[in-house]
């Protein structure tokens, strides 16, 4: 049996000019009724500079659509501009709430695929996922803004009534009793069932025979529906905010200009929260190097020679091991030639990811990783690992998980990057992660995505501001303004975060 024709409207030189056709009452998907203005608003339209299709609001930043009508790039951008109408959309006024997207998730199982927009869509309810599958017999209603039985480019979508002849894993059949059939245009628009004043989404139109479409002299019937009741899982995944468990807090180590070093814990680092266990005196003296926490209690401490009595040379990599029942512990030199970070131009230049891994910037401009050995006390590559060139454009480079960093040029510009070890490549770069960053003089992380900047002054007040990245979502909390948490952190000479304190939750 040959493949039904998906259902995605191909724009007519026409339309491409803007001459839309003039819209008459439309009486289908082929054969239904107008949705009237004022309902429904989340009913989608998709426009692209070769087609056009439908799609559901689900969320005020995300539709639900088919992968037939969107598809990505590597990095998740749509392969075509895409301009998404919603709300009170009317094709031959231009009326409706209008966004790009700038994101594209689709199924490799099944005709299914998300988009998100630039910008939420205010004011429209979303309508909601259904979390039970369709069963043999049952009703439901397809909408889409395709051809109908009488217009090439409807003003207003339509909807109409179809049977379930069978259902399987992702996709359900459906017949209607008129003999219509969904049409161009209509692909991605939801299948809809109704339990008592609550409408939910069943499934998006994958493909039909068009039948009593326009133009089309088809004799077959039938349409096909992508199955979503089963992707609830999925859908938040990828356009909720992914949880971040930070379970002892998160550790930060502070090494105050005259030397001493302070053990602080932000209490709920996963949310912003102010909430902190201050402590009531100093932890250790003659941290005037540059410190940099690693994972398990560890930090980094590039020496600074004291002067007289202090036999350790400056440029000295120690390490220190911390436990809150012994305290301080090790502190042997461990490899030299570090003093280049205790100067201003490369002391953001060198950072800890979750991993423990040392990842610095040299003179060069190398990206380079170094890695210990905690069971053998060595260094696995001493003279470190180069992975990347080019770095020198950027000021200050901050880890924030595992082989996750964020690089920032000395204009503010700042950039996410991530590394696999494993496969020994890049899986993102140069993501533009937001700009102005050049207000702080030190960022540092405590793990999965989270940022702390300091240096910064609000109201006259030197203030620590929190920031935290989802990457399933690609948003910023608090749309990425900062929140503060902390306010005097400008007398310090460093500030670092046990990079293991928090990860992304399973």
């Amino acid at each position: 049996m040959p493949r039904k024709t998906p259902r995605i409207l191909v724009l007519s030189a026409t339309l491409l000019t803007g001459g839309v056709l003039t819209a008459i009452p439309a009486h289908a998907v082929s054969g239904g009724t107008t949705v009237p203005a004022g309902t429904s608003g989340y009913l989608a339209r998709i426009a692209t500079p070769t087609k056009a299709c439908s799609a559901a609001l689900i969320d005020p930043s995300w539709v639900l659509t088919s992968a037939s009508c969107l598809t990505a790039e590597a990095n998740g951008a749509p392969t075509e501009n895409a301009t998404v109408s919603v709300g009170a959309v009317d094709v031959g006024t231009g009326a409706g709430t209008r966004a790009k997207v700038v994101k594209v998730i689709g199924r490799s199982d099944r005709d299914v695929a998300l988009a998100k927009l630039d910008k939420p869509a205010a004011g429209i309810t979303p309508v909601a996922l259904a979390t039970t599958a369709p069963t043999s017999g049952e009703t439901l209603q397809l909408a889409g803004f395709g051809r109908t039985a009488t217009e090439w480019v409807p003003a207003r979508p339509s909807t109409a009534s179809f049977a379930v002849s069978a259902v399987n894993a992702t996709e359900v059949s459906v017949t209607s009793a008129s003999g219509s059939d969904t049409c161009l245009g209509d692909a991605g628009g939801p299948a809809l069932r109704t339990v008592g004043d609550k409408v939910e989404v069943v499934a998006v139109n994958s493909r039909s025979w068009q039948h009593g479409c326009l133009a089309v002299t088809e004799t077959r019937e039938g349409s096909t529906e992508a199955r979503v009741d089963d992707l609830a899982d999925w859908v938040r995944q990828n356009t909720v905010p992914a949880p971040v468990s930070c379970p002892n807090g998160a550790t930060v180590w502070d090494a105050r200009s005259d030397g001493s070093m302070w053990r602080y814990v932000h209490r709920d680092p996963a949310n912003g929260t102010v909430s902190w266990a201050e402590p009531t005196g100093a932890v250790g003296t003659g941290w005037t190097g540059r410190q940099v926490a690693g994972k398990d209690g560890v930090v980094w401490d590039v020496h600074r020679n004291l002067g007289a009595g202090d036999s350790v040379p400056s440029g000295v990599l120690r390490r220190w091991t911390w436990s809150a029942a012994n305290g301080w512990g090790g502190g042997n030199g461990v490899g030299g030639g570090w003093e280049k970070f205790l100067t201003p131009e490369f002391q953001n230049r060198v950072t800890v990811d979750q991993a423990g891994r040392i990842i610095t910037v040299d003179q060069q401009g190398q990206l380079k990783v170094y890695l210990w050995n905690d069971a053998t006390s060595t260094w696995v590559n001493g003279n470190g690992q180069v992975i990347d060139t080019g770095w020198g454009k950027f000021d200050s480079i901050t880890a924030a998980g595992d082989g996750v960093l964020y690089a920032r040029t000395p204009a503010g510009n700042l950039y996410r990057f991530v590394y696999d070890f494993g496969a020994g490549k890049w899986t993102q770069r140069d993501k533009s992660a937001g700009v102005g960053w050049n207000m702080f003089t030190e960022i540092f992380s405590p793990g999965a995505d989270i940022l702390y900047g300091r240096g910064a002054s609000l109201s006259g007040n030197p203030t620590l501001l929190w920031y935290r990245y989802s990457p399933n979502t690609d948003t910023w909390s608090a749309n990425g303004a900062g929140t503060p948490v902390g306010y005097g952190w400008n007398t310090d000479i460093h500030v670092t975060a046990a990079p293991d304190s928090c990860r992304f939750a399973d």
